[in-house]
């Protein structure tokens, strides 16, 4: 076989025991050659030393565990992580966001099979406009609640919601910015308080409230919350259909933790909250929204 066929043959064994613990050389064996030659031609070939793609691969395999439901720790031991910090770290590392965060915005999809040439090839342009913005502090007035994955798994649950407290959304936020009349237009879903030992969460769909409106009393039923300031990665969804615009807006998330995030300088800052921004341009026959995400340099 010829180096790139053995590196493939490679790949396939470090799939088929992604559990398990691999010692390089027996991966060289697999293939022939000698544990140094093996190091450098799969370094040469895929981009990263072997014991790098093994713990990147096991993390891709484990962020899809993830997106099905599974507990952080359980799958950080099943992918041999000994602790949940250490795969927290890990995993932050490698795709920018903390575990957490990824699986409220992560469908489920299995990893594709690696190959040579699409590890070769992986690069991948933006499909949405993009700006890093140092934003102000602004307060948003809304609905929250409490959820517990994985009874609620991802932020696209979260409509059952509604559904239960008999409140539909839409006629809720007309009367919020009845009240809140002089404020910009513009709503906001956002993640509060997640919990990732107890994997809970808090989430807020709600309308911003300018400070002309800040006196008026809360209605019934209703929070306020400040939205920090700070460095963020604003993302905005293409203009389409009404028909494909929720699905476009899965596919911007996902395009984020899957690509952009992973190659970028930047990393996701724990401190603060992302957010979905919604203002005159969802309305109308081709909608877009903004995905804003707090980040950071990555550091070291």
């Amino acid at each position: 076989m010829n180096q790139e066929q053995g590196i493939q043959t490679v790949l396939d064994e470090i799939d088929r025991r992604i559990k398990e613990d691999i010692q390089v050389d027996e991966l060289a064996a697999l293939v022939g050659y000698s544990t140094d030659h093996f190091r450098r031609r799969f370094a040469e070939i895929i981009g990263v030393p072997v014991m790098g793609y093994i713990t990147r691969r096991r993390l891709e395999h484990a962020r899809y565990d993830l997106a099905r439901g599974g507990r952080i720790i359980d799958i950080a031991l099943d992918y041999g992580f000994e602790t949940h910090a250490g795969f927290t770290r890990a995993f932050k590392k490698s795709f920018g966001v903390p575990p957490s965060v990824h699986r409220l915005h992560f469908s489920i999809s299995p990893p594709e099979r690696a190959t040579v040439q699409k590890l070769i090839d992986r690069q991948g342009g933006l499909n949405m406009q993009l700006q890093l913005k140092e934003m102000k502090p602004f307060t948003i007035v809304g609905y929250a609640s409490r959820h517990q994955m994985p009874s609620v798994n991802r932020l696209s649950d979260i409509p059952g919601y509604w559904e239960k407290i008999n409140l539909e959304y839409g006629p809720a936020l007309v009367t919020l910015h009845h009240t809140y009349a002089k404020s910009y237009h513009c709503e906001v879903a956002v993640c509060l308080d997640i919990d990732a030992e107890e994997e809970c969460f808090t989430y807020m769909l709600g309308i911003g409230v300018d400070e002309v409106d800040r006196d008026i009393p809360l209605r019934p039923g209703t929070y306020r919350h400040q939205i920090p300031g700070g460095l963020y990665a604003v993302f905005t969804t293409p203009r389409v259909s009404e028909e494909q615009y929720v699905q476009s807006i899965h596919d911007g998330w996902r395009e984020i933790l899957e690509n952009w995030f992973p190659q970028s300088d930047y990393e996701y800052d724990s401190t603060r909250e992302e957010f979905e921004f919604y203002d005159e341009r969802d309305h109308g026959s081709n909608p877009q929204m903004d995905i804003c995400i707090p980040v950071r340099k990555r550091r070291g």
